[in-house]
């Protein structure tokens, strides 16, 4: 009795773990589909890369980088 519920709950267990690896498997199948589709008919040009790029960096004043180097180093020597 007790071997044939162990038995019936390895044999669920694994359907669901086969089940939640099949789906996982086919998501990352349709993410890789639709992210070559995208690339494909809707390139992005290296214009608007480089603008994204840019528009994220900003540049720092000199005096907040020696604020942050003092307080590393003031850091550094407490240690």
């Amino acid at each position: 009795m007790v071997a044939q519920l162990l038995l019936e709950a390895a044999n669920l267990m694994f359907i669901g773990m086969v089940a939640v690896f099949a789906f996982l498997l086919l998501l990352v199948f349709i993410v890789q589909l639709i992210s070559a589709f995208m690339l494909r008919y809707f390139p992005v040009k290296l214009a608007e890369k480089a603008s994204r790029i840019d528009s994220g960096s900003s540049t720092t004043s000199p005096a907040i980088v020696a604020a942050i180097s003092a307080a590393v180093h003031q850091y550094r020597q407490k240690q």
